[in-house]
């Protein structure tokens, strides 16, 4: 009794750290997280691919930036600092898949609702979607006292977040590379980045010099610069040479 206690209050902690992240992440980087969550609601099965694909391409992948990093002396000592970087990054990319699935399933239970707020309905579905993943693991730790269904229980509850989190790796490589390809094809003025957008987008345009026109041509709105004929003088020459 005692270890099934145990075990309802690890999961509840779990639950109770993972909505505190989710807080965290809605509040700081909500455009990440919905264009995340947009992805694995698009292509489940895609996503779930390419997520195995980045889990099974993490060891060799590791091994080859420990490598670079071995070639000179200082890379050596970075070693450390770059199996750090990798382990965070692919536990940060872990962590933000869960809550967009977790998004996902709670927007798909709970429903946007009239009155709220974009924000206030992402952060319900998010609520919603979290308790949801927690109840299979109240369900694993409930039966946990029973031999057999617990055993069943716990292998269900690890391969159903392993897929959860399968599911969001993949969705969060997917929705990076998505927002790389609109950035170089449409200048990224979507993403934030207006003023680089500006800058190469005219680099794409006809160029446009203006040249300073001569006291003798008439400039026009519309075509630019039109010439017009040098004005002669009608006065009649002195024969002294000062008409030239």
């Amino acid at each position: 009794m005692l270890t099934a206690t145990t075990n309802l209050l690890a999961v509840a902690g779990v639950f109770g750290i993972g909505l505190i992240i989710g807080l965290v992440v809605l509040m700081t980087a909500e455009e990440a997280l919905t264009a995340v969550a947009k992805t694995a609601a698009r292509d489940i099965a895609g996503s779930f691919w390419v997520g195995l694909l980045w889990q099974l391409l993490a060891g060799p992948l590791l091994a080859v930036l420990l490598v670079a990093c071995a070639i000179t002396i200082i890379g050596i000592l970075m070693i450390p600092i770059a199996a750090l970087a990798w382990a965070l990054a692919y536990a940060g990319a872990f962590t933000l898949g869960i809550l967009a699935v977790a998004l996902v399933i709670g927007r798909a239970l709970a429903g946007r609702g009239a009155s709220s707020s974009e924000r206030g309905a992402a952060l319900r579905g998010l609520a919603v979607g979290l308790a949801t993943l927690s109840l299979i693991w109240f369900g694993a730790a409930v039966a946990a006292k029973v031999p057999v269904a617990g055993a069943i229980a716990r292998l269900i509850a690890v391969a159903f977040t392993w897929a959860v989190a399968t599911v969001g790796l993949g969705a969060v490589v997917k929705s990076r590379m998505g927002v790389a390809q609109l950035s170089m094809r449409f200048g990224a003025s979507r993403f934030g980045m207006t003023g680089f957008a500006s800058r190469w987008g005219a680099a794409s345009t006809t160029m446009n010099t203006e040249v300073a026109a001569p006291g003798w041509q008439t400039p026009t709105p519309v075509q630019g610069v039109v010439a017009a004929r040098r004005p002669v003088s009608t006065d009649n020459g002195t024969g002294n040479g000062a008409e030239l």
